[in-house]
């Protein structure tokens, strides 16, 4: 049964401390509810002294960790995030993004460990890594054995690793979890607790069953299928530092909208807060403020492209890519977004002689009266005076020409991928010249 997160954290403010914690589900909310349990866990203060946190590691490190007494007194807590020896074989997603997204961050120890260890849920060690050595595991098996889609940039990833593990003599993390569940059942230090953060647990795992039983297990799940969705819970708990509610058909709307983007979720949440004067937010104002983004999902992306935020898109797309989302799907939405700039920089200079907007009441006076009789003439629907005037804005930040060679970039990018290109590389490139002054 999986336990309140409130209740839990009364219980530590009040001098109760369970030996385990294991948060698992949905990555944002995982992440969200570690690092409140954390900071209730140890103080600021001692956080730097009495807080270890580690990566990639096995179970024996982390008994090792858990056992040892902090430099001073007080509570100590290890923080592990994605383990890989609670992982089940087949996890879901990308299993590969954590190894890759730490080697491509400098952290090639705990990207080679990591992918070290997902390597070994299949019975695969440091010699049969690299896809060159006679005997390696084909494509094929990497998506049998660990449901892996390898791509060409990985191959090239895991023959970098391969020889890096070689190299600095790396060896696999163990994945038996004996050595800390023995820990566990005999007694930690008092005061010490361990937190584990997963977005996926074998339900055979024993330190599931011992968080069930002497620890606090929280399960943190969305629903993959929209009709199953439900974000009652999760909307009143981002709503409750505002003090506000929503009203009726609000939370079906943004449902309708974001669908089971949890960290976008928040982010309209609130922005929604702030801008509703009372203590609710109505339907009207979902309507107004909330884009369309369930049926992509690119409302992150979209905001990077139209700022021109290169590291943010990048982050976006391996976030994306790293979750199951195609590249080709990736292309859709950056011609899509693409042509909305292109449209409403037409717009901008047509109508507003090339001076963007600064608010929807501007848009009403100035801009409207005369884009509403072209729209009529296409029988297009008139859109929102505040959309609009974002829009026009986000235009403003690109010349026509880079709009137009945005577009040119977009082709080349989808002859790219038909042509068996990696969807990686080609949408990296596409997005940094799209982002990037010409």
């Amino acid at each position: 049964m999986s336990a309140d997160m409130d209740e839990v954290l009364a219980e530590v403010k009040g001098g109760k401390v369970w030996p385990l914690y294991l948060l698992w589900g949905e990555e944002f909310l995982v992440r969200k509810g570690a690092d409140e349990l954390v900071k209730t866990l140890v103080p600021d203060a001692a956080m730097g002294l009495n807080l270890a946190v580690l990566d990639a590691a096995s179970p024996r490190e982390v008994a090792q960790e858990l056992a040892t007494m902090p430099l001073f007194p007080g509570r100590k807590v290890v923080l592990v995030r994605d383990p890989e020896f609670l992982a089940p074989k087949k996890g879901k997603g990308d299993a590969l993004a954590k190894a890759r997204d730490a080697w491509k961050a400098g952290k090639r120890k705990e990207g080679a460990r990591r992918l070290l260890a997902l390597a070994g849920r299949a019975g695969w060690g440091v010699d049969q890594l690299d896809p060159r050595t006679p005997g390696a595991p084909t494509v094929e098996q990497w998506k049998d054995e660990l449901n892996v889609d390898l791509a060409e940039a990985d191959l090239a990833f895991l023959q970098e690793a391969a020889a890096f593990c070689r190299d600095e003599r790396i060896s696999a993390p163990e994945g038996d979890a004996s050595a800390l569940l023995e820990l566990l059942q005999k007694g930690v230090p008092p005061g010490h607790a361990l937190v584990l953060a997963a977005t996926d647990v074998d339900s055979r795992s024993p330190l599931l069953k011992f968080a069930q039983d002497k620890g606090r297990l929280f399960e943190r799940k969305v629903a993959a299928r929209h009709k199953d969705l439900d974000l009652t819970e999760i909307a009143r708990e981002f709503l409750v530092p505002f003090k506000k509610k929503l009203g009726p058909g609000a939370l079906e709307g943004l449902k309708e909208r974001i669908g089971g983007n949890i960290r976008l979720l928040q982010s309209e949440l609130e922005k929604l807060a702030v801008y509703a004067e009372g203590p609710t937010i109505e339907a009207q104002h979902v309507a107004l403020l909330v884009h369309h983004a369930r049926e992509e999902e690119f409302f992150e992306l979209t905001e990077a492209l139209q700022k021109r935020e290169l590291r943010d898109a990048l982050s976006y797309a391996e976030d994306a890519m790293g979750q199951g989302t195609h590249a080709l799907q990736l292309l859709g939405a950056v011609a899509s977004i693409v042509r909305s700039l292109l449209e409403n920089h037409a717009w901008l200079e047509k109508y507003a002689g090339g001076q963007p907007p600064r608010t929807g009441r501007d848009v009403e006076a100035r801009i409207l009266p005369k884009l509403e009789q072209e729209l009529k003439a296409t029988k297009r629907k008139t859109p929102n005076a505040w959309a609009l005037a974002f829009g026009m804005q986000a235009a403003a930040r690109y010349e026509r020409r880079e709009l137009l060679n945005a577009l040119v970039a977009c082709a080349d990018a989808d002859l790219a991928l038909k042509s068996s290109a990696s969807g990686k590389l080609v949408i990296e490139r596409l997005l940094w010249t799209v982002c990037t002054r010409a």
